[in-house]
Parts: structure tokens; sequence; C-alpha cells
């Protein structure tokens, strides 16, 4: 498993800087292999990655049987502290306007949380996953909207700037318990081995944010710019850990020390 370092580059710097946060989660009933959270039983795996900007909900299921597995979209919900958010509703849509929590991709691009423009098609209500194969899907932001402020006079630690060096930078940070997090967010799924669903089993993997770490923009995307958008380098930075995720928060003034975070071993 890998271990967080943290490093910090003091350097004396003027006027505005972009800074990014840093989150990292725990789970309550979810394995971690890997650093990545697991959840098995005798009849299926589910495999999570939550780095992307403001966290995405992303999951993989695996059909350990012989036989078709199913799930029930309906009766399906992520939920954000005590907030149900529905993995399908029984409209159709089109040419849809993307806000909030909901994740536009290629493989749910016609998912909206705004308005629609027609009505052509109507997503799946019943997934059929066959023996021994695997269905992924990602729909919902972990942070859609907002971000914390970190308190600067708040608990800091003193950590090598590089491996082997005899200088320190301070850190600053704020961890949570499961009690003070300022978000849990669950995944509630409902499966079945017949399609009528007259014998249901469910799934509620629970997670929260443990702590957030903030840092500046450029020392956490690099300094040599590796892609020509950063938003897209992140998605492959060696150092990604999928119990973790991140978010642009903008420009502060008045700081003066740049910040950094590194996820290597």
């Amino acid at each position: 498993m890998k271990n967080l370092l943290l490093l910090f580059i003091g350097l004396s710097m003027f006027g505005c800087k972009s800074y990014v946060q840093v989150f990292e989660t725990k789970a309550n009933n979810v394995e971690t292999v890997d650093d990545t959270y697991v959840y098995e039983n005798d009849s299926l795996k589910i495999t999570y990655n939550l780095w992307k900007e403001k966290g995405l909900m992303q999951f993989e299921i695996y059909n350990k049987l012989n036989v078709p597995l199913y799930i029930d979209w309906r009766k399906s919900s992520y939920i954000d502290n005590t907030v149900k958010l529905n993995y399908w509703e029984d409209v159709e849509h089109t040419n849809a306007l993307y806000l909030g929590y909901y994740y536009k991709s290629a493989l749910l691009g016609r998912r909206s949380a705004g308005v629609s423009n027609s009505t052509k098609t109507k997503d799946e209500r019943i997934t059929f996953i066959p023996p021994k194969a695997k269905y992924a899907r990602s729909q919902f932001y972990i942070i859609p909207r907002s971000f914390t402020v970190l308190d600067k006079n708040g608990p800091s630690t003193e950590v090598a700037l590089r491996e082997g060096s005899s200088k320190t930078a301070k850190v600053f940070y704020k961890e949570y318990s499961k009690e003070s997090t300022p978000r849990v967010f669950r995944n509630f799924l409902t499966f079945s081995l017949t399609e009528d669903f007259t014998n249901e089993f469910y799934i509620d993997n629970e997670f929260y944010i443990s702590k957030i770490l903030e840092m500046d923009r450029d020392n956490f995307y690099g300094k040599r710019a590796r892609y020509s958008r950063p938003e897209e380098g992140a998605e492959f930075l060696p150092y990604k850990d999928n119990r973790y995720f991140y978010i642009n928060v903008g420009d502060r003034k008045g700081e003066k020390k740049i910040r950094k975070v590194d996820f290597n071993d």
C-alpha cells in the first residue's frame, strides 16, 4: 500500500495563487486493496475509483457467478449525507443541460439534472450482467458545488521537503472523524438473481471524507506541463490513489508559500 507523503516547498511569492485541495476518504464496510476500495461477497465484487476533480462515484461490478446477475436502478441510490439521489428516473430526455451532481460521460451522456429539449430515449431500469462479466458506472460527483476553506491557524506538521532531505516545511491540514466529517456518501444497490426480483439482496457501501490537504495548483500538476490541459493530466499522474480526489478552489490573495502533496512511495 502506498504511503501518503506531503512535500511542501516554501517560496517567497506575491500576488494571487490558484490552489488545489486533495481529499482523503475512508470506508466503513469496504476493504482497501492496492489503494482501491473493494467490496466482495460470494456473488459479486465491486471496485471503486474516486480519483477525479470534485470526486466521482465510479464503480465496477463483477459477476462472480455462473448465472446472470440483475441490478434494479429504480431501487438503487447514491446518498449524499442524507440526500437520496436517484440512479434512474422514469423519463425520456436528450440534449440536456448538465448541472450539479450529475457527471457527463460517453456512457451516461443523456443523464441530466437540468432541462431537456426533446424526448427520444430512456435509460434502462434493469441492468443484466452475464456470468463472469463486468459492468461499470459513473454518475454522481462527491463534491458538486463547494469546498472547505482551511484555517491556516489550525493544525500543522513539519515534514521533509524531499526524501533524505534535512530541510522541512510546515504542512496545514484538517482531519475529520465519521461524526465530524462534512460529507458521508453511500452507494446503495439492489441486486437479484432473477429478472422479476422475487428474491432481492442489497449492498450499502459507505464512505466519508477523513482529511483535507491544500497545495498550490502548479505544484499539484507539476512544474513541467506534460499535458496541454492540466485537468486531463491529473487523471494520469503516477501518484494517483483511487481513494482520494481533488478540487480546484481558485485564487487567494496574500499567500506566500507554495504547498505540494505527493502520493509517491
